[in-house]
């Protein structure tokens, strides 16, 4: 057995550990199974060539290398982003209407007959896309943008989502597809917006007005999220796993505190100067 076949023998053993821990009955997993990017040995070899990228595509910058502007590529990007989110927004919306699935959490999960699955795989692997996000920050040599929210947040969302794209591919998942990609929509439209407002002089974006509310309105959505995960525990809802949804819980708290501090170091500190000044 070479190296190579250890490594993704070892990683898909790990993969399962994490999938029977989380569905120890089978309840809710097996349809998804040979789906395209299902492996966790794939998935966290994604996951780690991007970290991989972060660190020695910031380091190679950093040597004096200039850096890039890459507006073509930008645009294509901001556009193919946003009307991806709206898809997965309108699709959600639209599913949840024809499945009858009510406002109450608990609607329901099919595990060989799942209407939402298709869509949350599509969700799954749309957070490979969202790399590129990290890839124009070190290429543009953006270093304040390169915080540890934003390379958390892109890791961990991506390999939730393989736990999710194996456990929790139908029913009351469809509200995170909606919330999440409405967000994103507005999010893509406000980075396209600012690509089109730089003064020539000085290379910067002039001020949004409603940037800081794009931050809020995410947080609001992190709110929402862990609204409807503990209803799913308070009620002990049978149709989705709770290892999963307490594991949900409580990464979703993580991205609310991340985002709220920044949130508050990047608006009401700045106010706050500005009233004493």
């Amino acid at each position: 057995m070479s190296l190579a076949d250890n490594y993704i023998a070892t990683l898909d053993s790990v993969g399962e550990s994490i999938l029977k821990w989380s569905d120890p009955e089978n309840q809710f997993r097996g349809y998804t199974n040979d789906w395209p990017l299902a492996r966790f040995s794939t998935a966290l070899s994604i996951a780690l060539a991007y970290f991989l990228f972060v660190v020695l595509g910031s380091a190679i910058m950093k040597l004096g290398v200039p850096a890039m502007e890459l507006y073509p590529l930008k645009f294509v990007y901001n556009v193919s982003q946003i009307m991806l989110c709206a898809y997965m927004t309108l699709e959600a919306l639209f599913l949840a209407y024809r499945n009858g699935y009510t406002v109450t959490p608990c609607v329901g999960y099919d595990q060989m007959n799942p209407p939402v699955a298709n869509l949350l795989w599509l969700f799954y692997i749309s957070k490979v896309w969202d790399f590129w996000d990290t890839i124009f920050i070190v290429t543009g040599k953006k270093w304040r943008q390169l915080s540890f929210l934003h390379v958390y947040h892109h890791i961990t969302i991506f390999l939730f989502y393989w736990l999710n794209s194996h456990v929790n591919y139908d029913g009351d998942v469809y509200l995170t597809v909606l919330l999440n990609g409405f967000i994103h929509t507005v999010m893509y439209t406000y980075y396209f917006i600012c690509m089109h407002t730089k003064v020539p002089e000085t290379g910067k974006s002039l001020p949004i007005w409603w940037k800081s509310s794009l931050t809020m309105m995410q947080m609001i959505q992190f709110i929402t999220m862990m609204s409807q995960g503990s209803y799913l525990l308070v009620t002990q809802c049978k149709t989705t796993s709770l290892r999963v949804v307490a594991c949900y819980i409580v990464y979703i708290l993580s991205l609310f505190v991340l985002f709220a501090q920044f949130f508050v170091q990047s608006y009401v500190k700045p106010s706050k100067k500005k009233k004493q000044s």
